[in-house]
This record gives structure tokens, C-alpha cells and sequence, in this order.
């Protein structure tokens, strides 16, 4: 029973996280319909590829890492068409590290908070840095965007982070967390889960 409740739990985590993800990046291509209708026709070509992808994770409890990262380089790609020269993108993720297991859109709503909530409100762009070691039996993932983090407000409250923390209790137990800080003048996003599960 214990068990069963679990996966209902994720189920239901998983039904709000796309809806989620499509509303966010649905509103991205509409501002720019008028403006560059071309564009947009591209921006719906890669979010049919993002959704294709995410569709075929759904029932996935973990995917390996470098699968998520290529979904979020199609988010940032589809991003990039809006944001242009605004959003500065770098990734450290050393090699071998793409194999571990991670939830899948774990990743991808830390990138889109950074992108919506940090870059996206600076007139001038940002930065977004991408990053992920091993420290001991744990996979740390972070994400660093430029911007402001003012506790319970923007970046830690919205539905994606509070669906992320929930997700990561059930799947995890206590042996995941979730921390968000400022450090020179970025905004860091860390997520620590077991290396292997």
C-alpha cells in the first residue's frame, strides 16, 4: 500500500509538471508570434521536440543525466530564439557523469526558473551555469543564474520548485535535498541526490 501511495504521489507530481512546463514555454512563443512569425513556427518545432521527449519519460521514475541535459539545451535552444544575445549559457558537467540517474524534468524546471525568475528580469541578460560533480555517494546538481533571490518570493515558491521538493521526497526519502542561496551576485540552485540508486 505504502508502496502504491508513492507512485500515486509521483503520478500526480508528474500530471502538474507538464501542464506547467507547456504554459510557461506556450507564453514564451506567443510573445513572439507578431514579432517574427518564422521564429515562432521554429519555437513550436522544438517544443513539439521537448514535449515528444518529456511524453516518453513520463512513466520514468529516473533518466540518466545526459538525457535530461539534452532536453534542457532544446529548452535553451528555444529560449535563445527569444532571449537572444540576452541569455549567456555554459555547461560544466565533466564526463562520465551523464550516465546517473536523475528525475526526469529535474533539470529542466531548475533551468526555466533560472531563465524566468533571474535572466529574463534583467534588461541586459544574464548568465545561466549548468553544473554537476560528485562529492562522495552524492550527485550534486547545480544552476547559477545572475539575478536576485529574495526568499518566498519568485524563485521559491512557485508550483515547479514545491512540485521538485516533493518529488524528491518521494523518490528519494530524506536522502535528497533542495537548497537555494545567493553567492556572488548569482543565484545558486543546488540539489544533492544519492549517485546511484
Amino acid at each position: 500500500l505504502e508502496t502504491a501511495n508513492r507512485e500515486n504521489q509521483l503520478d500526480n507530481l508528474r500530471a502538474q509538471l507538464n501542464p506547467h512546463f507547456m504554459f510557461n514555454a506556450l507564453n514564451g512563443i506567443r510573445a513572439s508570434i507578431d514579432e517574427d512569425p518564422e521564429q515562432a513556427k521554429r519555437a513550436i518545432t522544438k517544443l513539439s521536440a521537448i514535449l515528444r521527449n518529456a511524453m516518453a519519460t513520463v512513466k520514468r521514475k529516473v533518466v540518466p543525466l545526459g538525457e535530461e541535459i539534452d532536453i534542457v539545451k532544446a529548452y535553451l535552444a528555444l529560449e535563445a530564439m527569444r532571449y537572444e544575445e540576452r541569455l549567456r549559457v555554459r555547461f560544466d558537467v565533466p564526463p562520465g557523469l551523464d550516465r546517473h540517474p536523475i528525475p526526469p524534468m529535474l533539470l529542466q524546471t531548475l533551468v526555466e526558473n533560472a531563465v524566468r525568475h533571474g535572466v529574463a528580469k534583467i534588461p541586459e541578460g544574464g548568465d545561466l551555469i549548468i553544473g554537476a560533480h560528485l562529492d562522495g555517494d552524492d550527485l550534486v546538481i547545480t544552476v547559477r543564474n545572475s539575478g536576485h533571490y529574495e526568499p518566498g518570493k519568485s524563485t521559491g515558491g512557485g508550483i515547479g520548485l514545491r512540485n521538485t521538493r516533493e518529488r524528491l521526497d518521494v523518490i528519494y526519502g530524506g536522502k535528497a535535498r533542495i537548497s537555494i542561496r545567493e553567492q556572488d551576485g548569482m543565484v545558486v540552485t543546488e540539489i544533492v541526490v544519492p549517485a546511484d540508486m
